[in-house]
């Protein structure tokens, strides 16, 4: 006879009710848990797995590097001069959030379209977000070249520390070299304004309708000249109205 154990599932769910409508399971279907009774854990895998997910959808997700929100604020903690276990930690940890609410980021429950693939379906379930404002407005404005196609250049944003990831990103499809990069208060609005004065070269305003918005017909001096005319322009003192 098959030893049993009742399943407790999660907040009056049974995710293994359909083939164990009396909630008793095989023991062979619990993990083990040290804690638990007869050390096994209170829920069957079924219902772990159902329980896990329901709790990454109330997780927000990074809208940038797609990190949920504790594993951000450690590695922004990290980057502040923090060290686990010290007694800054939890300072450096109240300034990543800082930074986080800054943007307020927020879970997106409306599906994305892939444009022509249809309805996207993820291979593991888990929230996009999309942020209102920028969770760390200040950041970089980037120039990213691939050698093989050197009149192609890639001009974005991305926050203080993620240059990096912005390489490994861009390596996934080819070489990538980063040309040049650029400090800016508001990143987001430096990297619009070049967008703007480069329109002419965008591959989507040449006709290119299969690629990114972040990508220019143009040389590495044109691409230069024109953030560093949006810098100029941050750079200038404001004027008051009537002075």
């Amino acid at each position: 006879m098959t030893e049993t154990k009742k399943c407790c599932g999660h907040k009056g769910h049974w995710e293994c009710a359909d083939e164990y409508p009396d909630h008793m399971v095989p023991v062979s279907e619990f993990n083990k848990e040290k804690k638990g009774t007869y050390g096994l854990g209170g829920r069957c895998r079924k219902c772990n797995t159902y329980s896990a997910n329901i709790s990454n959808k109330s997780k927000p997700h990074h809208p940038e590097t797609g990190e949920w929100k504790m594993d951000w604020k450690r590695r922004m903690a990290k980057s502040l001069g923090g060290v686990r276990g010290s007694t800054e930690w939890q300072s450096c940890l109240d300034e990543a959030e800082k930074l986080w609410t800054k943007g307020n980021v927020v879970v997106d429950i409306n599906p994305r379209i892939k444009s022509e693939f249809g309805q996207s379906t993820p291979m593991t379930k888990r929230e996009t977000v999309r942020v209102e404002g920028e969770a760390v407005p200040e950041g970089w404005v980037y120039i990213v070249q691939n050698p093989d196609v050197p009149w192609v250049l890639k001009i974005g944003k991305t926050f203080p520390n993620g240059a990096r990831d912005i390489m490994s990103s861009a390596r996934r499809f080819g070489r990538a070299e980063l040309v040049d990069k650029f400090w800016f208060e508001e990143a987001y609005k430096a990297e619009q304004a070049t967008h703007a004065l480069l329109n002419y070269c965008n591959l989507r305003t040449l006709g290119y309708t299969d690629c990114g918005r972040e990508l220019f017909k143009c040389t590495i001096e044109e691409a230069i000249d024109a953030i560093t005319k949006v810098q100029s322009e941050n750079d200038r003192p404001s004027v008051a109205v009537g002075e």
